[in-house]
């Protein structure tokens, strides 16, 4: 940048002047924010459409799967992870410290669960995973 270069000087607007804004049928867009993306718009850190499934997956041909606990800021995402560290110190403490009855009782009540969503259910809620005596 040269360093006798001035700047020119600003004036007022002029009294008759009013500066409109543009029309909504206007040919400039205005760019649209998704406040969550998919996961794969996610791991490839690219804009997401937001749409289900987003241009991006299409175009790629991928799976287009939103979290369903939403963006990973929420409350409600940080009360789940933090269910899921306590059922893992759980198990975790039970698998290491636990007698044989104590992890075969562990074993066998996420076997009887139908789905693996209600054995996760059963861990995170929980329940007392010592046999009853």
């Amino acid at each position: 940048m040269p360093k006798n270069r001035s700047l020119r000087k600003l004036l007022p607007a002029s009294k008759g002047s009013i500066i409109q804004p543009p029309q909504s049928g206007s040919s400039i867009k205005q760019r649209s924010n998704v406040s969550l993306a998919c996961t794969e718009c996610q791991k490839k850190k690219s804009k997401c459409s937001g749409t289900i499934p987003c241009t991006r997956c299409i175009t790629e041909k991928c799976d287009c799967i939103y979290n369903p606990l939403g963006d990973r800021r929420s409350k409600a995402y940080i009360a789940e992870l933090l269910s899921f560290h306590a059922a893992l110190c759980r198990i975790v403490t039970t698998l290491r410290s636990g007698n044989s009855d104590e992890i075969s009782w562990l074993i066998w009540e996420m076997q009887i669960q139908q789905t693996d969503q209600e054995a996760i259910r059963y861990l995170t809620e929980g329940h007392q995973m010592n046999p009853v005596l």
